[in-house]
């Protein structure tokens, strides 16, 4: 590849030769980045009329991501070049200054896509099945040109890309949802961190005042107004959370986190699930064997079960006022004898369900399944017991 010409005003033709046949862009603002690389902004017409090369992959048509990009486009146009750019490797650039401001054209001699197949072959498509002319207009690209020994340095870079980023997951997509934001707000006033990004530092509760989000919705599965069976189970494991936070619009969703949650309930339901998980956890100790390992193995289900005996419809909501529930006095002086009686009674329901005379034998993995838990329950009965409130 040749040397890169960046030619002064006085060095340079006034305007194109019509003998050009490589790539023309005009743009208001030429900007140089070292000895071998520069960035323009483009209308995005100025890219459809041609048949690129280079790139490690071809257009994908549609894959989901292609999808998303086409929607944009046609909806609009003008944020199209928002995020991301088209990186293209050159035999040899050529700069015609056209103002004071840093405008220009660009010539570019045997241009190579480094990266932006996909951007590129949207917008042909786009153009093939009738974008407005006036959509092309408003859509405006960064496009980085790079040439000399810069080029197999940036396609070496650009492969490497993909390896370094951090992909994406749906709890990234939770400080998003105004509800959690609201949440965080309130727990911030109060002097405790409700950490919901990945990467935030998570301190226990009782020293660093924080509470984690992925805590705050196994407890909200299970004790949130409206939680159901399902959701709770879903819940229990990271796996399950993410498919959660994934449809933040679906009503399991909708149950954990919606414009009622307020941190003084998801405060008091983190609170309710490690006492109800402590006291389970000192009842399970060392019991590997017999239907106690049921306290060690499902933990989430014994906080379902002791919220199906809480008034939860009163979560959310202040303790102030006749007839309020005194939450503080409950979690303090009631829960753990609650809890050590639905554990049993859980136990006890086990038994009748899979009894071990004759030398049947527990099959441990089956008290994790969404049909046990339900089938338990049903036997243990404890959806009926949530009015039994004044035995507390």
């Amino acid at each position: 590849m040749s040397e890169v010409l960046f030619l002064p005003p006085q060095l340079v033709a006034a305007s194109v030769p019509a003998s050009f046949d490589g790539l023309v862009l005009r743009s208001e603002r030429v900007e140089r980045i070292g000895d071998h690389r520069w960035s323009v902004w483009v209308g995005a017409g100025r890219l459809v009329d041609r048949e690129w090369v280079g790139g490690r992959r071809g257009f994908l048509g549609a894959s989901a991501a292609n999808v998303e990009l086409t929607e944009l486009l046609w909806q609009r146009p003008w944020d199209f070049g928002v995020v991301g750019s088209v990186v293209l490797g050159a035999h040899e650039v050529r700069v015609l200054p056209t103002g004071p401001r840093g405008g220009g054209t660009v010539q570019v001699t045997g241009p190579e896509v480094l990266d932006g197949v996909q951007r590129l072959g949207v917008l042909a498509r786009a153009v093939a099945e009738g974008l407005p002319a006036g959509s092309l207009e408003r859509s405006l690209l960064r496009v980085e040109l790079v040439t000399g020994p810069a080029v197999d340095v940036v396609r070496g870079e650009l492969d490497a890309e993909d390896r370094r980023r951090n992909p994406a997951t749906a709890q990234d997509e939770l400080v998003r949802d105004p509800n959690v934001l609201r949440v965080m707000r309130q727990f911030r006033a109060d002097g405790v961190s409700f950490a919901v990004r990945r990467g935030e530092v998570r301190e226990p509760y009782g020293a660093g005042r924080c509470v984690s989000v992925e805590e705050a919705t196994s407890a909200l599965a299970c004790l949130a107004p409206g939680a159901r069976l399902e959701v709770a189970h879903a819940a229990d494991g990271a796996a399950g959370r993410e498919r959660l936070w994934a449809d933040r619009g679906g009503e399991s969703y909708r149950a954990v986190f919606n414009e009622n949650t307020e941190a003084v309930g998801v405060l008091r339901a983190v609170e309710i699930a490690r006492c109800v998980r402590g006291v389970v956890a000192r009842k399970g100790r060392g019991k590997r064997y017999g239907h106690a390992h049921l306290w060690r193995d499902v933990p989430q289900l014994a906080v379902w079960a002791v919220g199906r005996q809480l008034p939860l419809v009163e979560l959310h909501r202040e303790g102030r006022g006749p007839g309020a529930v005194d939450w503080d006095l409950l979690v303090r002086d009631r829960l753990e004898l609650l809890t050590a009686g639905v554990a049993e009674g859980l136990r006890e329901a086990y038994e009748v369900l899979r009894p071990t005379a004759g030398g049947r034998r527990l099959r441990h993995a089956e008290v994790r399944e969404l049909g046990f838990w339900a089938e338990l329950m049903e036997e243990y009965g404890a959806a009926g017991d949530a009015a039994a409130l004044d035995s507390l």
